[in-house]
């Protein structure tokens, strides 16, 4: 079950980010333009919150998992490393960058600081890139 648990959080949690970041982005930026930006800050908290508690779920699956000689502490630790790093880049993008890039509310929006949407797209890259690592983890154990 714990297995299931651990495979079902980190698969949703990696769709969300594909979905999101190849899809729903483009799509969005493409066809609102100018109001793309009243959409996407709606959108980005419940992105973050679904990192959150896929994260959650995933790490209790592995930390909660019955202790037998099949599954010893290094293997939870092989799957459990790349979503605790994926939950600490969504957490600081939830707590500190969205607060700082979102504006609801205001009718005209302040232009973006290139700074800290680069270091947000370095979250979310790393998120991804963590999310296939554990995806891998799990396939290849």
């Amino acid at each position: 079950m714990g297995r299931f648990l651990f495979t079902t959080s980190v698969g949703v949690w990696l769709g969300t980010v594909v979905c999101f970041s190849f899809v729903i982005l483009p799509t969005v930026h493409a066809t609102l333009e100018g109001k793309a930006r009243f959409l996407l800050d709606e959108l980005f908290p419940k992105y973050y919150w679904i990192g959150v508690i896929c994260g959650l779920i995933s790490l209790a699956a592995v930390s909660l998992a019955p202790t037998n000689p099949d599954f010893p502490f290094g293997e939870r630790i092989r799957l459990a490393f790349p979503v605790v790093v994926s939950l600490a880049c969504t957490l600081v993008a939830q707590r500190v960058l969205l607060p700082r890039l979102s504006h609801p509310g205001t009718m005209e929006p302040p232009p973006v600081d290139e700074r800290l949407h680069r270091f947000s797209v370095m979250l979310n890259t790393t998120v991804l890139a963590m999310l296939i690592l554990a995806v891998a983890a799990v396939a290849t154990r």
